[in-house]
Parts: C-alpha cells; structure tokens; sequence
C-alpha cells in the first residue's frame, strides 16, 4: 500500500497546475490500443475534440486511477506533439517528473511489476523527447536507474541515452557522460543489456570524442 500511495504522488506531480484526469471515450481507447503498433497522431487526434488531445493525453498519463495498458499507451504518444526536439516544453517536463518522481521512490523503495512498467514507459517517451539536454542525461544515467535491478529497466534507460544524445543532440560533456555511464554497464557476456550498450555507444561515439 505504501508503495502504491508513493508511486501515486510521482505521478500526481507530474500534473500542470490545471491538469485533471479525465474519463477517455471507447473512441479514444480504441484510438491509443491498436493491436501491436504505436497509434499515429493524426488517428489520435481524431478520437479528441479540436485542440484537446495534448490535454486529454497528460490527463490519461498522469492519472493514477487509470488503466494501465491505457495509461502507458498515453505517456508513450506524449513526445509525438512536441515540435522537434522538445526540451523545455511542457510534455517533456511533465516525463521528467514522472522519471524523476520515480527516482526519488527508488531511492528507499522498489517498485512492484505494474510500477516498473510506467516506469519504463516514461523512460522510452523521454528518450523519444531527444531533448539533448544536460540534466535529461543526469536524471537517466542515476544509478537507481541506469543500474536498477531489472535488466528490462536498464536497457530502457540505455535506449533512453541513446536517443536523447545522439545524433550530435547532446553537448560534447553530456554526451561523454552518456558514453561512460552506459559503457559501465557492459558485462562482457551475451546479454540484452550488453547489446543495448553496443548499439548505443555506437551512435554516441559520434558526439563523445574529442
């Protein structure tokens, strides 16, 4: 219980100061759940009405009463409404505090199944941001994090890297952060981290040498 009264105040914080959770119609769920696929915008955008899907999606991701094959639906569509990169906008403030809200609770606390996997959600959208920005790589590479237990976890944050710095995204020192933090990781056996480390540091050594 106490996990979940955590895991619920991350994600209550990630509201903007109007935001409220909203009940989504069957065409918006139908909308967000193709089978297999990612929705397009443009299909999203028709199950809203005019001008309300960002709305609508940061009330759907950010509320914790929510369905969670719905919810994680809704954090992953979040990046594709911002314009580029899309550091300093709201949607990608609003994944930093639910990725950081989450860091905080790792810090004392693990997380039960259900929470890892808005967890990595959030993750994989703020990647997707490919912000570029210096304290994205800070808040990504914190070793609850970048180093957490599960390895579905660890290669979220490592794809997460890879994406917000890459290619020529990041400053030079955040990119050779990335770099370090993410090499640290290989175990030099056959694993999914170990792939996700390779393929990562291939696109970063394009930013992370001198």
């Amino acid at each position: 219980m106490k996990i979940r009264l955590l895991a619920t105040a991350a994600l209550l914080c990630a509201l903007p100061a109007s935001g409220d959770g909203v009940a989504p119609t069957p065409e918006q769920i139908d909308a967000l759940t193709p089978i297999d696929t990612q929705p397009a915008r443009a299909q999203v955008d028709l199950a809203f009405p005019p001008g309300a899907s960002i709305a609508g999606l940061i009330g759907l991701a950010t509320n914790p009463a929510q369905d969670l094959g719905l919810q994680i639906r809704a954090i992953r569509m979040l990046p594709q409404y911002c314009p580029g990169a899309c550091g300093g906008e709201q949607l990608h403030q609003i994944l930093v505090n639910i990725v950081d809200g989450y860091r905080m609770i790792l810090a004392t606390t693990a997380l039960p199944p259900t929470e890892l996997l808005r967890l990595r959600a959030a993750l994989e959208a703020l990647g997707a941001t490919r912000s570029g920005l210096q304290t994205d790589v800070e808040l990504v590479t914190a070793p609850v994090l970048l180093r957490h237990p599960s390895r579905d976890v660890q290669v979220t944050a490592v794809h997460a890297l890879r994406r917000l710095c890459s290619p020529d995204l990041c400053s030079h020192d955040a990119c050779v952060q990335s770099a370090n933090a993410v090499r640290a990781l290989r175990t030099g056996a056959d694993t999914q981290v170990d792939a996700a480390v390779n393929g990562a540091l291939q696109d970063l050594a394009q930013c992370s040498q001198p």
